[in-house]
């Protein structure tokens, strides 16, 4: 009898870690909602989900508990964390706050911006589940939590108390819807991104995960934002750049050379 109990513990440790993460999603929409919209604790609850996130896979896989019901409760919470949760964000933020924004002059559309990123992150998960993705070590697309951690880290940035204000309010209402969109789209691309959680160091020694998520908390809290959304802008630009390269260098190979050099022979001269 304990052993069984002691089993349906283990199989259960997986599944707290991803209802925390689901939790941390749904509070990260009820931050946003009210009228006094609290988007900073809205952004750390946000990348205490991505914490959560990696523990509910690695507590799986080194209790051997996978199972088809833990990969299925993990895509719904990263829907509402990675998906809905940001959407709202941003939408509370850029697209429903300001009489004078841009985007209200056309009706509906910031409600598209936002449903073009909640929905690339609910096809980008589906399609992860699907097994389309082979099993390299890269994502195909952008992962749903290295998006929302570009939004989060925004939010971060933005609501620092050294940020201007003026600044602020131009991104929030320009750049921000923008941004959104775009890296909803890249959720569902073919850009290859990279994915750490697969590299043989992290297979090999998975208890590396803890030190390094507390420095990651730590840094998050320390550079409030400042240098946490850079590192989120270069891993998005670096799978775009990387991809352009292997585009480029894929039809460079494809194109016939226009002429053969020339065979030079070198003659010796006699005396």
């Amino acid at each position: 009898m304990r052993r069984l109990r002691f089993q349906g513990t283990v199989h259960l440790l997986p599944n707290l870690f991803t209802a925390a993460n689901f939790l941390l999603g749904v509070r990260a929409i009820t931050l946003v909602i009210i009228d006094d919209p609290n988007y900073r604790l809205a952004a750390y609850c946000l990348f205490l989900a991505m914490i959560f996130d990696v523990f509910d896979g690695l507590v799986a896989r080194m209790t051997n508990t996978v199972s088809r019901f833990g990969m299925e409760f993990d895509s719904l919470a990263d829907v509402v964390s990675f998906g809905v949760a940001p959407a709202a964000m941003v939408y509370r933020c850029s697209l429903a706050l300001y009489d004078i924004s841009p985007w209200r002059r056309f009706g509906h559309i910031g409600f598209f911006i936002v449903a073009i990123y909640a929905g690339c992150a609910a096809l980008r998960l589906a399609r992860y589940n699907s097994r389309i993705e082979d099993e390299s070590k890269s994502f195909s697309g952008i992962p749903s939590p290295g998006a929302a951690g570009l939004i989060a880290s925004y939010f971060l940035l933005v609501t620092s108390r050294t940020f201007p204000d003026w600044l602020a309010e131009w991104l929030n209402m320009f750049i921000l819807p923008l941004m959104t969109a775009a890296v909803g789209l890249l959720m569902v691309s073919t850009v290859r991104y990279p994915a750490p959680a697969k590299q043989e160091l992290w297979r090999k020694h998975p208890f590396l995960y803890l030190p390094v998520a507390v420095l990651a908390i730590m840094l998050v809290i320390a550079m409030r934002g400042f240098a946490v959304f850079p590192a989120f802008a270069a891993y998005t630009a670096y799978g775009i750049i990387m991809h352009v390269r292997r585009r480029r260098s894929a039809a460079a190979r494809s194109q016939p050379a226009l002429y053969e050099p020339a065979k030079t022979t070198d003659h010796a001269s006699s005396a």
